[in-house]
């Protein structure tokens, strides 16, 4: 197949909330609350980063600032520091919903479910409503397969005959009601960007206890991007496998070490990142083979 290697322009957009202790600022408009928005979260210790999200409620005519203090509750109490991280409590409301951003930390060792509370004990530009608290459950994920392989990972290939890797980070429900739980996990970070998002599907039986990730979810209704900026045009990359110097959507296959550090998959599998403009193929960004995730 011949390869294409596409120069791609990426506009990254920042976005900032600007944290001003100007009197000015706050909001000054009456009967405004301001309160967490869910009483409860369970997320995988795997998760690494996400949100607890506050929530305003009320006309304001400015921003609201909240203070959040984090606490160790229940019998098997998660530490702040150790089972995971807490990256500002000053909060910048300006738009209704603000987050609390907190980091995971994904260990080896099999435990009860940690928990830990997240309280608003301080807020400026309005009233601390009745729902102040959230409390955090930190569902372990190392007793489980299908949440043990979720987390950061080091996902090693070659391309060109050369050797290279990328930082990836793989997600799933948490939800066992969730459709997608013990099915399909996502991966986030090939290309080295944030954005791409690749889906594997997660297979295991538990009377042999033996399983397998797949990417097969591969072609033209399976995009990793979309809006991605090419140049002369704006299109999307579609993950496909290789066969025969063609592009297909026959699945390559990886299995997990019995220590879960390592997915290797077939080594004769070939993932490619077609580009689309629309439905005009125009080639591609990545082919890569050898591929293996480590932890």
């Amino acid at each position: 197949m011949k390869y294409i290697k596409l120069f791609m322009l990426m506009a990254a957009v920042t976005f900032f909330a600007a944290c001003s202790s100007d009197d000015d600022s706050w909001n000054s408009a009456s009967d405004v609350t301001v309160g967490m928005a869910k009483a409860q979260m369970t997320v995988s210790e795997g998760k690494g980063l996400f949100n607890v999200p506050i929530e305003v409620k009320g006309e304001t005519n400015g921003n609201v600032f909240v203070t959040v203090e984090l606490k160790e509750v229940g019998a098997n109490p998660a530490k702040e520091d150790v089972n995971y991280y807490v990256t500002d409590k000053t909060i910048n409301i300006s738009e209704g919903v603000g987050n609390v951003e907190i980091e995971t930390v994904d260990d080896d060792d099999i435990n009860d479910p940690r928990t830990f509370q997240v309280t608003i004990v301080d807020a400026k530009g309005a009233k601390i409503s009745e729902n102040a608290s959230t409390t955090v459950t930190l569902k372990d994920n190392d007793a489980e397969f299908y949440s043990k392989l979720q987390g950061k990972w080091k996902m090693s290939y070659e391309e060109d005959s050369k050797a290279g890797s990328w930082d990836v980070t793989i997600t799933g429900a948490t939800d066992e009601n969730d459709p997608d739980y013990n099915k399909y996990l996502y991966v986030s970070g090939m290309m080295g960007q944030s954005w791409t998002t690749a889906v594997l599907t997660y297979n295991f039986d538990p009377v042999t206890k033996t399983g397998y990730v797949a990417f097969d979810n591969l072609g033209g209704a399976y995009k990793m991007a979309d809006g991605v900026i090419f140049g002369s045009f704006t299109g999307s990359i579609v993950p496909f496998s290789i066969v025969g110097d063609k592009l297909s959507t026959e699945p390559i296959v990886g299995k997990w070490s019995e220590d879960f550090k390592t997915v290797t998959f077939d080594e004769n599998g070939v993932l490619y990142g077609a580009v689309f403009n629309g439905d005009k193929y125009m080639g591609g960004v990545f082919e890569i083979s050898k591929i293996k995730l480590t932890k």
